[in-house]
């Protein structure tokens, strides 16, 4: 078996641990502490026993990849990404931040607390905490590479901030849709081939009404050969602004 078979197998039996430890007690998903980056910490001090338990679950998950948190950290950060994949934020959550009890200075769970909280903000409009966790991240990157899509998600959260701005105040929403724009123009230059970023900034460019630009974007995301967007979107901007011939 090789050794990343092993880890994988290490982190599925401490997931199950931790699993039969919590179901004897039923708390809504809306009062798990672990729902909240960081356990809501500063703001919410973690009691003694907790900090004990965080410090053994740290012990043991580090054990699994020789002593080295930093590894351990990439591995449950990889686990929460699955989860947010099938769109299981709340367990996406608890896995980042057992990512973020092994190594605080990892990106990861930064941006995957973005991700969950950006998710969570289009319900009540409320986008400045997942802001706060993407910026968080874009300090400790370490990686060029995902980086590009780090700024692209970053550009994304600013995006719908600037759509959360009443258009009785034109400038702040400008303003906010300027830093959008910034983040995936970015994004962009680094790796000019990644759909991700210019279909972001489409639809980001939509919310703006910057009509023109969108299929600018779109033009861009078709020459790369990658999945088209949907035709209900294409329709709406037809309706806005037809298509340049």
């Amino acid at each position: 078996m090789k050794k990343t078979d092993k880890q994988v197998i290490f982190i599925c039996l401490i997931f199950c641990t931790v699993l039969l430890l919590t179901s004897c007690v039923t708390i809504s998903n809306d009062q798990r502490i672990d729902n909240f980056p960081m356990y809501g910490q500063p703001e919410i001090p973690r009691p003694e026993h907790m900090k004990e338990l965080d410090e053994a679950f740290i012990k043991k998950a580090a054990a699994g990849f020789g002593g080295d948190r930093k590894e351990a950290s990439k591995a449950w950060a990889a686990v929460a990404h699955e989860f947010i994949s099938k769109d299981n934020l709340h367990y996406a959550m608890r896995r980042y931040n057992q990512s973020w009890l092994l190594n605080p200075d990892n990106y990861q769970p930064y941006w995957g607390f973005g991700r969950i909280l950006l998710a969570r903000g289009k319900a009540d409009n409320s986008f400045d905490e997942s802001i706060k966790y993407f910026e968080k991240a874009k300090e400790l990157i370490d990686d060029k590479y995902q980086e590009v899509a780090l700024l692209a998600d970053a550009g994304v959260a600013y995006s719908y901030k600037a759509d959360s701005i009443s258009k009785d105040l034109p400038q702040e929403r400008a303003r906010y849709f300027g830093i959008a724009n910034k983040h995936f123009k970015e994004s962009t230059i680094i790796d000019p081939t990644l759909n991700h970023s210019w279909r972001q900034w489409a639809y980001s460019l939509f919310r703006e009404g910057d009509y023109k630009k969108v299929w600018e974007k779109v033009k861009v995301v078709r020459s790369l050969g990658d999945r088209p967007f949907p035709e209900t979107f294409l329709k709406s901007l037809n309706m806005k602004f037809p298509e340049p011939k």
